[in-house]
């Protein structure tokens, strides 16, 4: 009966965090789709699972074995029913008709968590209920269990998290991968009702509901494990974060990177709490306890040279320059000799050591705590809560204060010296003497002092040598970086932002950013007001603000530090074109999330422009989709242009679904409008010839006739370009192009052997 429990637990924990990834897309709509709000998601649905784990710790405390199976029944159906309505209340009820935030963090998290409370309670309820679904011999034999429900269910999670991001939702989109999670919470309700009447009474007893016999002491070693499980929490979360912004930086992060990283995290937390059931069975109370204290000293010091460590290797190893020079190089690089280290073994050696030993530490701490089967359910169900608040508290902080103002670097730094506290509570116990602390100190703290600071650290982990060509600032919103080195012959500063790179300066150096800010705005009659979705290196912004009719120029931009870096370059190098750009008393920019901000604002444009996002970005679904188009279709003025890049087919067939006029130009950019598209090309031959517009470009010392004019000769109805290659579309909750995989599994197969791909 147990293994089938764990089983059942595996199955939920898949579930779960199938239901993570799909509600979490579906937020974004609401939330916008920055760092902020994606940490104020995860908050809210860890929150939902706090207070679940202690309703649940309670009512396992007062119920029989067969009640509290039934009781998680009652929970999985719970469960079932929400993801089933789920694409209903998240997307088109919260999303379409919800109330506008107006740039209230405390409201946007008062209705996600108002919206998860309940799965995510259920959710929460689980462990402890299951931790007291069967008999057990003794304490020793509940510890056990316990570890294995966690190290099975956080497995389900990491198999979860993998097959959803890299599988399910390429194959099915976010709204049909639901019936996935629901397939599996129905298995479970089944599998559970089975084991409930199918058991005899020595295995799961039919007690009536009964009072706990006496509260919960709250005596020194409970006060002591809840300062540790806030800690841990509060730790756990923030090195969460942590790596994946670093890894993200260093990959050049696409949307299968989150799923790939967080099933690499949970996969080594499940691992972990095995390893750590297993090794603690054998050892007395006193043994555990040193084995706790050990390895959590273990985890933080490791925390901090392994960052050490990589940035020497990196940086000094011949081996590795391979790896220096992909940080530095400014596209992606899909091919096996760069995924294998980037998706694999530097994430792997960066968490896999730390998350094992909160697995372990996890296992060994319940059979530690746990010696009363009159309190398993609520030392369970509290010390969860407690941990999960300190979870949440970690979120918010790094979010907030760590990356706003002390830099990853210091966050780093800070989280290292962590290991001296446990290093001085083990010695106060006796588990270690004075040579052992001192040495253990002493390494912990030549690690802090060797540790860079947040500049050199980034800088290093970019692949730069010289701390004069390298511009960045880290915040909440993300890493804004421009690095300056000789790129086709020509000096050139390349804009990343998390590592990705997004656009070259000085302007001349970069035809296609031009090319999508100027094209539109030529050759629209009078572009009063525009709006450009995207700054970056200011490009495509320069592009649009050519043309003097021009009385209003919005910018959105969702890195709120992408302007600052973006001046500190150009004051650097002397760029008069940024300052110009940046300058132009016309211009507002909005730091938001741009399919937000027109969302929630009705203002109609002459002409909108999305600057380029490769459409295998993270989240670059969000601006190819049919429902992106409808948003802009709607605010327009009359005759009005709505233009962006036209990277694929499916994006052109997914735009000619929904403007009623839409052309290709210079099988670039895609143009779409409210009225017929009567594009006239002499006026936009006498708009370019005007004093205006040639001295606009030719001070950024950009010849506009020879970008402009051969791409005029080349328009074309749209239908053309998007009938290549099927008839299928994005949308909001199946962006296709956003998981287009860059290998079949036979090409990855030859590549890896060697063979050719044909």
């Amino acid at each position: 009966m147990r293994r089938s429990l764990l089983a059942v637990f595996f199955l939920s924990g898949f579930a779960a965090l199938l239901y993570q990834v799909a509600w979490q897309r579906m937020l974004v709509f609401y939330t916008s789709s920055d760092t902020v709000s994606i940490s104020l998601i995860v908050t809210a649905f860890m929150c939902g699972l706090g207070l679940g784990y202690l309703c649940g710790g309670h009512l396992a405390d007062r119920q029989g074995h067969r009640r509290n199976l039934l009781t998680f029944v009652i929970a999985e159906t719970g469960i079932l029913l929400f993801a089933v309505s789920s694409k209903f209340v998240l997307y088109d009820l919260l999303y379409h008709h919800g109330p506008q935030p107006e740039d209230s963090q405390a409201v946007l998290y008062a209705m996600v968590f108002g919206v998860l409370l309940l799965p995510t309670f259920l959710m929460g309820l689980s462990l402890p209920l299951l931790a007291k679904g069967a008999i057990m011999a003794d304490m020793k034999d509940q510890g056990r269990f316990i570890g294995r429900l966690y190290f099975t269910n956080t497995l389900g999670a990491a198999v979860g998290a993998l097959d959803t991001g890299v599988v399910l939702v390429r194959i099915m989109g976010y709204q049909h991968v639901l019936w996935v999670g629901v397939a599996m919470n129905a298995v479970c309700v089944l599998a559970t009702l089975l084991m409930v009447s199918g058991s005899s009474e020595g295995a799961v007893d039919v007690g009536k509901p009964r009072p706990a016999a006496e509260p919960l002491p709250w005596n020194i070693s409970m006060k002591v494990w809840g300062i540790q499980y806030a800690l841990s929490g509060f730790a756990a979360l923030s090195l969460e974060l942590i790596w994946f912004r670093v890894l993200e930086t260093l990959i050049k992060s696409v949307s299968l990177t989150f799923s790939i990283l967080l099933a690499i995290y949970l996969g080594s937390l499940a691992m972990g709490s095995l390893a750590g059931e297993r090794w603690a069975a054998r050892m007395d109370r006193a043994r555990r306890g040193s084995l706790f204290l050990g390895v959590q000293a273990v985890l933080y010091a490791y925390v901090g040279a392994s960052f050490l460590l990589l940035l020497w290797a990196v940086g000094s190893l011949d081996a590795l320059a391979f790896l220096k020079t992909y940080f530095r190089s400014y596209e992606p690089d899909l091919t096996p000799g760069i995924i294998i280290p980037t998706y694999g073994l530097i994430p792997l050696f960066l968490m896999f050591i730390p998350t094992f030993i909160m697995g372990v530490s996890f296992s060994t701490s319940q059979l530690i705590i746990q010696d009363d089967p009159a309190f398993v359910g609520r030392r369970l169900g509290w010390l969860q809560f407690i941990n999960i608040a300190g979870s949440a508290l970690g979120a918010w902080w790094v979010t907030w204060v760590g990356f706003e103002f002390l830099g990853t670097a210091t966050l780093i730094r800070i989280l290292t010296l962590l290991a001296i506290i446990y290093l001085l509570v083990a010695w106060q116990r006796g588990h270690l003497g004075p040579v052992v602390l001192a040495a253990g100190a002493g390494s912990v703290l030549l690690v802090a002092v060797l540790f860079p600071g947040n500049t050199d650290f980034w800088r290093r982990m970019s692949g730069m040598d010289d701390p004069a060509t390298f511009f960045h600032d880290e915040n909440a919103s993300g890493l804004s970086v421009i690095k300056r080195y000789e790129r086709h012959g020509s000096m050139a500063g390349l804009v990343f932002s998390n590592g990705l790179g997004q656009s070259v300066i000085p302007y001349k150096l970069d035809a296609v950013h031009t090319k999508l800010g100027a094209l539109p705005v030529l050759l629209h009659p009078s572009p009063e007001r525009v709006a450009v979705i995207g700054l970056g290196s200011s490009g495509t912004l320069h592009g649009t603000a050519a043309r003097l009719e021009t009385r209003e120029l919005v910018c959105f931009e969702i890195m709120s530090n992408q302007a600052e870096v973006l001046m500190k370059y150009a004051e650097k190098v002397e760029d008069r074109s940024i300052m110009s750009t940046m300058n132009d008393p016309r211009l507002s920019l909005v730091l938001h999330d741009g399919r937000y901000r027109l969302t929630t604002d009705t203002t109609r444009y002459d002409v909108i422009e999305a600057d380029a996002l490769r459409p295998n970005s993270a989240f670059s679904g969000n601006i190819y989709s049919k429902e992106y188009y409808q948003l802009l279709l709607s605010r327009l003025r009359p005759g009005g242009f709505a233009a962006t890049w036209c990277p694929t087919p499916r994006v052109a067939r997914t735009a000619a679904e929904v403007f009623p006029y839409a052309v290709l130009i210079d099988d670039l950019l895609m143009i779409g409008s409210n009225s017929p598209l009567e594009l006239d090309l002499e006026r936009t031959m006498r708009t370019l010839a005007t004093a205006h517009v040639q001295h606009h470009f030719k001070s950024a010392g950009i010849d506009i006739d020879t970008l402009v004019v051969p791409a005029l000769r080349k328009i074309k109805d749209i239908d053309e370009f998007g009938s290549e290659g099927g008839a299928d579309i994005n949308t909001d909750l199946f962006p296709r192009d956003e998981f287009v995989l860059p290998y079949t599994w036979s090409m990855l197969r030859g590549k890896l052997l060697g063979q050719d791909e044909h």
